[in-house]
């Protein structure tokens, strides 16, 4: 194996070795087996620190392309072939002919809650984001340079795509953040994920279909589908992701949150990402991915969609909610243009169009280049917060008492416990003292896993540290 670094190169050191040991694993230049070079011979190879290769070698075990153990040193995991680069026929799902388009009168669940009159001093709710000064006053100069234009027909009837403008900027954005290369026309705008999931549901699927959905998972999943009359498969999760052996071959959709799974912070390894996609591909299956927290990882680069390996049978989703606001109810969702037309004509049935003006400032804020400013400074800040909640985690002792997932990215953490713990005493006992977590159980369908789940994007780091170290107390 041999590793050569650039200097010029604006890549950090180690990324540059998680490239190249990459590319050598995928073109079968280093076999299942194969002992990686010893960080501190690489490290005097190269005349860099070992730090750098550390960092390199741990990366690369992230994803799930090596192992490392004591005796047997860092060693190539057997990966299974990407099969996207080779020219196998393609065998898309089938989009049914006639699908209904009927509203259902059916009550929607609600987001999993603890349900008191009291109120937490430091709250660790979950879904919410930091939203400061600097981003209100970006969005509204964006908001006030749209309002001076003075064409009419920017407040006229819109496509049911959304503004082609803001899907050209997406499609850009996509490209330039997370390898994703579409047209305008494989994008279709919506009014967040629970919209997305009941268009999905009305144009690509009928009554009784069954959709896997992971357990636990995300919510919106399969309550939208149930409020559709599709039959729910929950599907356990592991500490590589989605147990794809564990998933109907039945199944005519499949909802996975892949870059960061929710809720225990899982990232999929890349072993479990190609069982995923040749599954899907073998069974006609559509895969829904939700590109969940995928911006905020704090270890390594953004990981690669499952989209871009198969775009066949996939459906991106990205939601501005996370990046920007919950109150911009703005989100896309991508995919092959026969399916994205189908549920564009599905969302002119329903609400004819999005909101103008939202999009018109949307667009503004891509234009100007001020989104990708918003990300980055914000990936900051959160890790940051991250961190410092890690760390206070492990210095209070709860890391004794429980196991923590989420350590690498997301804007939430999971203290995994044993399946008879107390969550709701927990949740009470921290209340009292002021502090507000929730339990994993309403997360769950079918798993008993037990635990509970801290968001920390809106407090500041005082906040954070204070509230772990709080609430260590309580629960001994």
């Amino acid at each position: 194996m041999y590793i050569e670094i650039d200097k010029k190169d604006k890549r950090p050191l180690w990324l540059q070795i998680v490239d190249q040991v990459i590319e050598y694993i995928t073109n079968g230049q280093l076999s299942p087996g194969d002992p990686l070079v010893p960080t501190r011979q690489l490290a005097r190879e190269l005349s860099i620190s070992r730090s750098s290769v550390q960092i390199a070698y741990e990366e690369l075990q992230s994803r799930g392309y090596v192992i490392t153990s004591r005796r047997g040193g860092t060693r190539v995991c057997d990966i299974k072939a990407d099969l996207s680069q080779t020219n196998t026929e393609e065998a898309p799902p089938i989009i049914p002919d006639n699908p209904l388009l009927e509203e259902k009168s059916e009550r929607v669940e609600h987001w999993p809650d603890v349900k008191t009159e009291e109120k937490a001093e430091i709250d660790f709710r979950l879904h919410v984001p930091y939203i400061d000064a600097t981003f209100q006053k970006s969005w509204r100069h964006a908001t006030n340079t749209v309002l001076k234009k003075e064409n009419l027909f920017d407040w006229g009837y819109s496509s049911s795509y959304g503004l082609y403008s803001v899907r050209e900027q997406i499609s850009r954005y996509l490209a330039i953040e997370r390898g994703i290369h579409v047209n305008p026309d494989q994008i279709l705008l919506t009014l967040g994920a629970r919209q997305t999931m009941d268009i999905i549901a009305q144009a690509l699927l009928q009554e009784g279909d069954l959709v896997s959905v992971e357990d636990p998972g995300f919510p919106v999943a399969w309550s939208s589908m149930r409020y559709r009359k599709m039959e729910i498969d929950p599907v356990p999760v592991d500490n590589q992701g989605i147990c794809v052996d564990q998933i109907s071959p039945h199944t005519k959709m499949i909802f996975t949150t892949p870059s960061h799974q929710f809720p225990s912070g899982v990232l999929m390894t890349a072993n479990r990402r190609q069982e995923l996609i040749q599954f899907a591909r073998q069974n006609q299956t559509w895969i829904i991915e939700d590109d969940y927290d995928g911006e905020f990882r704090y270890r390594g680069a953004p990981l690669p969609s499952l989209y871009s390996q198969m775009p066949t049978n996939i459906l991106y989703l990205l939601s501005f909610t996370k990046l920007l606001a919950p109150g911009i109810r703005l989100a896309a969702v991508i995919g092959p243009e026969e399916a994205i037309e189908r549920m564009a004509k599905v969302q002119e049935f329903v609400c004819r169009h999005l909101p103008i003006m939202e999009q018109h400032t949307l667009g503004q804020f891509f234009e100007t280049g001020d989104l990708l400013k918003h990300v980055r400074r914000m990936r900051s800040i959160y890790h940051k917060r991250h961190r410092d909640m890690i760390q206070t985690l492990n210095t209070s002792g709860l890391s004794k008492s429980f196991h923590i997932q989420g350590t690498d990215s997301g804007l939430h953490v999971l203290l995994e416990a044993n399946h008879d713990f107390d969550e709701y005493g927990a949740v009470q006992t921290a209340l009292k003292a002021g502090i507000g977590v929730f339990p994993l159980s309403p997360y769950c369908l079918k798993s008993n896993r037990k635990g509970l789940l801290l968001g920390f994007a809106h407090l500041e780091s005082k906040q954070i540290i204070q509230g772990i170290q709080r609430l260590a107390k309580v629960l001994g």
